[in-house]
């Protein structure tokens, strides 16, 4: 048996959370190459803007209220 910490080992910060749904298995198209070099040309631009100052903060209300729109939508 594992003996328990009497004590903390570090102070733990509040961080902001977010609840989500999660399935265990899904199964998703792979990608492309064509695809694959469309999404790193995306990701990569957004690495830019974000280091020129032009990101966004993150709003837990929006992302919720987006999530809820998507998963509500159900598939097509």
């Amino acid at each position: 048996m594992w003996a328990m910490a009497s004590k903390p080992t570090a102070k733990r910060t509040q961080r902001r959370t977010t609840m989500v749904p999660v399935t265990t298995m899904e199964e998703i198209p792979v990608l492309t190459e064509e695809e694959r070099a469309e999404l790193l040309v995306s990701l990569k631009k957004s690495e830019e803007d974000i280091k020129a100052g032009k990101g966004i903060d993150y709003d837990p209300k929006k992302f919720r209220d987006r999530f809820l729109n998507i998963y509500r939508r159900g598939k097509p």
